[in-house]
């Protein structure tokens, strides 16, 4: 077996641990949850039929389903409370937790077991407890993972033994306390268990499973990745690290770069949105075979639709022929969403350690691409990752989103400390992957910007991937380089467009920005004791560099 059975260490586990074995729970599986869930009030069954139901032992015949949440269509951050953070307030939370389950086991209650993780390198089992009512989230989990069923049982007893706990999910949406308006999440990676409280949206379940697997890579000298990953033709693989909306499932997707790819370039993706490299063993393992993916430019009757396994929050009409189907675009609610099949391209379960990983960035003081020359800057400018949160995939008030925020290596789900993922991220630089950033989304001074559009980010990455692309060192920014060719392989205009002006605005713009990082991370260091000197003192310098450029002695 690939985990070895440990028994409860602590509270918070033998609470959740406990509750799996009360009369009102039994053990469940994906035939028994899509019957549950076709019948759940606010479920609706479309006429697109799921794709290839039988891979999880559901009739042939079954049809995707449609889950509708309602208020809140997106994640909600700041109901997250970590253990090892609680102080003296510990006890208040774990009178909350016991309350919460035993009014949850005077319901009747179901217990689905699963799989995280696609190599034998690394796989753990899992589980999530929730009422029967919650049947169609259960149902989601299952698919977007693996269910404890062949013939991932079978690659399971071949993987390699982990000195961990299973992963514990409880869930309960239909919890409520007074203090908790957007509902709370409980969270102990030391023992692989986390409690969400009053909260419907799918995708708390699926980031809390996720948040547990990176933590217990992490432990086993593995870096966690919120991000995609894929390998074009023989090169190295390529990963790309951001946030929703940064353009990570577009690049980590496409299959030819909008045509700039030929057909010697095959691409094949490991997957776009959660994996772990293992340092040890040379390794990148995906965590999840199918694809959580936004629907916002999925067309009516869309070819993709095909490869649907499920739904939520996304409208349905009814057509004259009397079917009922999906109608996406996001005119119901933002961030409609999808669970579906890798099918959809070539794919594979894991693949080698990247050749290059890049930070998608939203900040427009940096142009379209830049390379990192220096493995210290490298992991400075992912651990100061700065974005744009998109619209919708968080439950944040529209101020915020309008906000530049910095979110440590694009994951705003790790639990553990910011400073293990630094050490992590310094040892792949160390073994010799290449670090770039690419900015997504325009570049100028606020007063005059100019878009980067999708197409340019996509040709970038083939001529990256290429080893095309000539660099000259970025005076302006010590320890960074621009490219020397770029209107040569991207537009005639692009040095005129994207060149890093010399100008006494832009300089002062893009120092500003810099000082932001250094604020961001001085604070982890200061503040939160979870940063290192070592990775403040290369932006430093490099803000050093533009002083003396604007104030020269």
């Amino acid at each position: 077996m690939a985990t070895i059975h440990k028994l409860p260490e602590g509270p918070w586990r033998s609470m959740i641990e406990t509750a799996l074995h009360a009369n009102s729970v039994r053990k469940t599986n994906m035939a028994e949850l899509y019957d549950l869930s076709a019948k759940q009030p606010e479920v609706i069954q479309a006429s697109e039929p799921m794709y290839k139901p039988e891979r999880f032992g559901l009739p042939e015949d079954a049809k995707v389903l449609i889950s509708q949440d309602g208020r809140v269509v997106g994640r909600t951050a700041r109901a997250r409370r970590l253990v090892r953070e609680m102080g003296d307030k510990r006890g208040n939370y774990q009178s909350l937790l016991r309350e919460a389950l035993y009014q949850f086991n005077r319901r009747d209650g179901l217990w689905l077991e699963g799989i995280v993780g696609l190599h034998t390198d690394f796989m753990l089992k899992a589980h999530i407890l929730s009422p029967r009512t919650d049947a169609k989230n259960m149902l989601d989990w299952g698919l977007n993972f693996t269910p404890w069923m062949e013939p991932w049982i079978d690659d399971y007893e071949k993987s390699r033994i982990l000195d961990e706990h299973d992963i514990l999910v409880f869930a309960d949406p239909e919890w409520s306390h007074p203090e908790f308006p957007d509902g709370l999440v409980i969270v102990d990676e030391s023992e692989n268990c986390i409690a969400i409280l009053g909260m419907r949206y799918f995708g708390e379940r699926k980031k809390g499973t996720l948040t547990l697997a990176w933590t217990c890579g992490v432990k086993h000298n593995m870096v966690a990745c919120h991000g995609g990953i894929k390998k074009i033709g023989d090169k190295p693989p390529v990963a790309v690290f951001g946030l929703s909306g940064s353009g990570k499932s577009s690049i980590t997707n496409s299959h030819d770069h909008n045509g700039t790819l030929n057909e010697s370039e095959k691409v094949t993706v490991i997957h776009d949105d959660a994996f772990l490299i293992d340092l040890d063993n040379n390794v990148s393992v995906a965590l999840e075979p199918s694809l959580f993916d936004k629907t916002d430019s999925v067309a009516f009757r869309d070819p993709e639709i095909k490869y649907f396994y499920s739904a939520q929050n996304i409208a349905v009409s009814q057509i004259p022929d009397g079917s009922k189907r999906l109608v996406a675009y996001d005119i119901r609610n933002s961030n409609g969403r999808c669970i579906k099949s890798r099918d959809m391209f070539n794919h594979n379960n894991a693949c080698e350690k990247p050749g290059n990983v890049i930070w998608l960035q939203k900040d427009s003081s940096l142009p379209p691409i830049c390379k990192i020359k220096t493995v210290g800057l490298a992991v400075a400018m992912g651990a100061s990752l700065s974005t744009m949160r998109a619209k919708g995939v968080e439950n944040v008030s529209s101020d915020e989103l309008n906000k530049l925020v910095i979110e440590p290596f694009a994951n705003p789900f790790r639990v553990h400390p910011l400073k293990w993922d630094c050490q992590q991220f310094k040892k792949l630089f160390k073994m010799g992957t290449d670090c770039y950033i690419m900015n997504t989304h325009a570049f100028g001074t606020p007063d005059g910007i100019i878009d980067i559009p999708k197409e340019l980010s996509l040709k970038i990455v083939t001529e990256l991937v290429r080893g095309n692309i000539e660099w000259r060192e970025w005076k302006s920014f010590m320890g960074m380089q621009i490219p020397k060719n770029g209107k040569e392989l991207f537009y005639p205009d692009y040095d005129r467009k994207y060149k890093p002006s010399k100008e006494t605005e832009y300089l002062d713009f893009l120092r500003d920005r810099m000082q932001d990082r250094i604020n961001y991370l001085s604070n982890k260091r200061d503040i939160d004791q979870d940063m290192e000197s070592a990775f403040i003192d290369p932006l430093l310098e490099a803000r050093t560099v533009i002083d003396k450029i604007l104030h020269p002695i």
